[in-house]
Parts: C-alpha cells; structure tokens; sequence
C-alpha cells in the first residue's frame, strides 16, 4: 500500500506530555475535590471530559465533572511550555509537509494545549483536529473522520491513511475510522497495540521514519 495522508495523535505520539497531563490532573483535583488522588496513568489517552466523569464518579462526587475538566485545562495550560515533542518528531513533520503529503493532527486532547505546545516547539500544522472539535472523542472514529476531511482524501480512500497512536483506543478509533492504524508504544507495549489492531509498530515516530515506512509518500499524489 501506498499511504496518502498521515494523521497523528498529539500525546504520546508527537509531544512528550505524559507527565505534564498527570501533574495536572493531581493539582485540579486536589482544587475540585480537596484530595490528594494518584497521578491517573491508566486514563491516558482518554478526553478530558472522559476522565473527569471516570475520577469524579471513582470519588464519589459525579456532579463536580464538569467543574474538574475546565480545572484541569487551567492547569495544563500552565504547564505547556514545558510540553517538548519526541526526538526527531519536528525533522519528520517538516520532511513530510516539504514532501506536500497531507498530514494532520488527531487528538483527544483540548484544541488549546494541542496548538499551544505546537507553537512553544515552534512547529505548524495546518489541519488539527481535537476533542474540542468533535461531539465524540476516540475511540469514536469522529476525530480521524475529521482530519480526512480537512486533508480532502476522500471516504472511499481512508485506508490508505496512516494513523499513528500510542493507546488501545486510539488505534481501535483508527480501526472504526476505516484507516491504517501503526503503533507507537510509548505508553504500552507492541503486543496491546496489535491486539488491538496496529498493523505495524514502532517505538517511536522517527524510528517509523528510518525503516522506510514513509519512503512513497512524496510520490502518492
């Protein structure tokens, strides 16, 4: 096959945020609900409004929900500037968009942080698309659906576009979306991504890169 598009998650994928996301999460939650709870590394990956409901329902307190995602997204705004993105992620963007391959962003983060961290790393992406954007986050296929659509690949082509994504669901939301879903596993390991339905992993999108996964995209279109 030869790929046509390229869509990334943001977390895990592209920024280097895992820590960030955490350290956000204990200091909102200690604002919202007075408690001192674990750093959620299970939740990643997951909206913010999805982990919101997870940890208010966990503590017993469902109607503050709302209240801790916009708390939250106080919080990590905060902290983007020290946000970086993954070795070789900024040479691989930029070798791609110079290739004139459509690319794009897929996040279930917020449109904010997203363009934020991309900026503070001083790297443009035109098509983004996030939780923000969408009435359902991965691992509803809405998200990629989106992308394709800014990227103008039309439906009956979706599977000639690569996804990359470091969580089970994000490659399940690739699965649902009719795309091509590689792994990156940054958070878990190859053999969940591919039970899930990562066609190919990697440990990294630079790693992706040297093994010649991209080698026809500059000639796709």
């Amino acid at each position: 096959m030869i790929p046509i598009g390229v869509i990334f998650d943001f977390d895990g994928v592209l920024a280097d945020s895992l820590d960030c996301h955490l350290k956000a999460w204990v200091a909102a939650s200690q604002k919202v609900l007075g408690i001192s709870i674990p750093p959620p590394t299970e939740l990643s990956g997951h909206s913010t409004k999805t982990i919101a409901h997870i940890i208010c329902k966990k503590y017993g307190q469902p109607n503050l929900a709302g209240y801790l995602a916009r708390t939250k997204e106080i919080a990590i705004s905060e902290r983007v500037e020290g946000v970086g993105l993954f070795p070789g992620v900024k040479d691989v963007v930029n070798r791609l968009m110079i290739s004139s391959m459509p690319i794009a962003i897929g996040s279930n983060s917020s449109r904010i942080f997203v363009t934020s961290t991309l900026k503070s790393n001083g790297i443009e992406v035109r098509n983004v698309v996030t939780a923000s954007d969408v009435s359902r986050p991965k691992p509803a296929p809405d998200i990629f659906w989106a992308c394709s659509n800014l990227m103008k690949i039309p439906r009956e082509h979706r599977q000639k576009i690569l996804v990359f994504e470091d969580s089970p669901h994000g490659i399940e939301a690739a699965v649902s979306a009719d795309m091509t879903p590689i792994g990156i596993t940054t958070s878990v390991d190859a053999a969940y991504l591919n039970s899930s339905g990562a066609r190919k992993t990697f440990s990294s999108v630079a790693s992706a890169f040297d093994s010649g996964l991209f080698s026809d995209m500059s000639n796709a279109r």
